[in-house]
């Protein structure tokens, strides 16, 4: 293991699984996407021809805070990179973990409004700062871009025969298989659970954190080992 543990692609097919449950449940619980404003802004446009300021305000909301949460995240890669801490990522799984149990707590509830805003700002967050598996670019959080890569490199395996395109294909195949997964998990979870299903993603969150934090620690245990002999 490098200092590179958020490309593991362990981490990154959680980490779309996790995308797919919180755009369903998202929508499904308060009618607006986590991660897919494209999907919001068309919503709102909508909704404001129909008079539905209420939830044109709140698709809106989501919309900025999500713009918010990619500045926030973009300053951090370059902070922590000139500090060289290279594990800063772990407190971020942490974080969203603690984000989505408040989330499922009684008296946010009746502010839905708040809730998309703290989702939105999140999931921003986690996409800019998971960007890679295994040095391959991805989408943990929506998948046309990643069907568009299954696509393209499908037909440039077949049309030339390139290891490159059969390997990039299969990394964008599990990825957008990944992301449909956790989609009809989150359906699913939620029809049983409520809005309780959203403690399915915070203990994701926790259980992708402590593994992380586990594998990291060893690493450096090992290195510390190897340096002293």
């Amino acid at each position: 293991m490098d200092n590179s543990f958020h490309e593991n692609r362990s981490v990154g097919l959680l980490l779309t699984f996790i995308g797919g449950m919180l755009d369903s449940y998202t929508y499904i619980r308060y009618q607006a996407f986590a991660s897919a404003q494209t999907g919001n802004l068309i919503l709102a446009i909508i909704q404001a021809y129909e008079r539905e300021w209420n939830m044109v305000g709140k698709k809106l909301l989501s919309t900025l805070f999500f713009f918010i949460g990619i500045l926030l995240a973009k300053f951090m890669i370059d902070y922590f990179k000139r500090k060289e801490l290279h594990f800063w990522r772990l407190f971020l799984l942490y974080f969203e973990a603690v984000i989505f149990f408040v989330i499922s707590l009684q008296f946010l509830q009746p502010h839905p409004a708040i809730i998309t805003i703290m989702i939105a700002f999140t999931a921003a967050i986690q996409w800019i700062s998971f960007d890679k598996i295994n040095g391959l670019a991805y989408t943990n959080l929506f998948t046309t871009g990643n069907l568009k890569g299954v696509a393209t490199n499908l037909y440039d395996y077949l049309s030339t025969k390139d290891h490159g395109a059969k390997t990039r294909f299969i990394h964008f195949l599990l990825v957008v298989v990944a992301f449909i997964a956790g989609a009809i998990v989150s359906v699913s979870a939620y029809r049983i659970l409520k809005t309780k299903a959203i403690l399915i993603i915070a203990g994701l969150f926790l259980y992708l954190a402590l593994s992380e934090t586990f594998l990291v620690w060893r690493f450096q245990r090992n290195t510390n080992i190897l340096q002293k002999k």
